[in-house]
């Protein structure tokens, strides 16, 4: 009687698998489950089946991650079959764990410090993938997305360049010359991943950009940060001769000036409050006129109604 039970949740199990290649995973899914409540397909190797389903489409779920690798904790298998693919049970366990990091890190949040920190994260997580994985295919990838192509090198590498660009947007605020050196960084990263790096090469020219504020003289570097271009209308007098001055306090078309982040701010938060203040203004003014226009509404309503009399 035991014997016909576990030939039971076999049978199961082999349909689940056979569904599985089908690629009818929600049936596969129920068959694996009825195995599972008749003890079990073999070697609890259904369990790890649902896991892998479950984990189908969910792949940014820690949740779907965990329950997976404590399936395969539990079997004695040192490999299963998903599909047409074979997986060994210890690789799934480790890349389901790195996975899981990479989703707690890259979901961090927060500025400064939080993303240098963060920054430090990703580099020791792509130098795990690069020395844990190597040149292995991300199974879950190869799996889910039909992708061989990306291993663990190439995931290193992605995530050493969002590292260095968390270091980058974390230090420019103090020291926008350190963050275009991490932006140069992260660029060759994003170079060898066979990506333009044409945000990173922006981002180097910006953070590394010095000027002399127009208002105030001060020299600043880091365009976007700590200084911005003003359109103005700049005549060939006001123009600074090219060779003059080692720093230019205007763009090289002559159609705006730099102000650092100071008069800059200064500026707007002035520009700011009169602008208020007019909408204030305008605001009350509209207000008395439909006042009065309500008054004289009346006064008619009235006048027609003692006519009416």
């Amino acid at each position: 009687m035991v014997f016909s039970r576990f030939k039971k949740a076999d049978d199961l199990h082999i349909q689940g698998m056979d569904l599985i290649r089908q690629g009818e995973f929600a049936k596969a899914r129920e068959r694996l489950l009825l195995s599972i409540r008749k003890d079990g397909g073999p070697d609890d190797l259904s369990a790890v089946l649902v896991g892998m389903i479950d984990l189908r489409g969910n792949m940014g779920d820690v949740g779907a991650y965990r329950n997976l690798i404590t399936s395969l904790k539990n079997t004695d298998a040192k490999e299963f079959e998903f599909g047409l693919t074979m997986v060994n049970t210890e690789t799934m366990i480790k890349q389901s764990e790195l996975a899981i990091e990479e989703i707690r890190i890259t979901n961090m949040r927060g500025s400064g410090r939080d993303l240098v920190d963060k920054g430090q994260k990703l580099v020791e997580l792509a130098q795990r993938y690069q020395t844990d994985v190597g040149e292995e295919t991300l199974k879950l990838s190869e799996i889910y997305n039909n992708d061989t192509t990306r291993t663990g090198m190439k995931e290193g590498a992605m995530l050493m360049a969002m590292g260095y660009e968390a270091y980058a947007t974390g230090t420019v605020w103090e020291d926008p010359r350190k963050a275009a050196e991490y932006q140069q960084i992260a660029y060759g990263y994003r170079k060898q991943m066979g990506d333009t790096g044409e945000e990173n090469l922006r981002l180097i020219n910006d953070y590394a950009k010095t000027c002399k504020c127009w208002y105030c003289g001060r020299v600043v570097s880091g365009l976007g940060i700590h200084f911005f271009a003003l359109p103005s209308d700049i005549s060939p007098a006001l123009r600074t001769p090219p060779g003059r001055e080692p720093l230019t306090s205007e763009t090289e078309d002559h159609e705006a000036i730099y102000a650092c982040r100071a008069c800059h701010s200064s500026i707007t938060k002035k520009a700011d409050e009169i602008a208020q203040r007019y909408h204030e203004n305008a605001m009350s003014e509209i207000r008395a006129t439909e006042a009065r226009m309500q008054a004289e509404l009346y006064a008619i309503h009235s006048q027609l109604s003692y006519l009416r009399r």
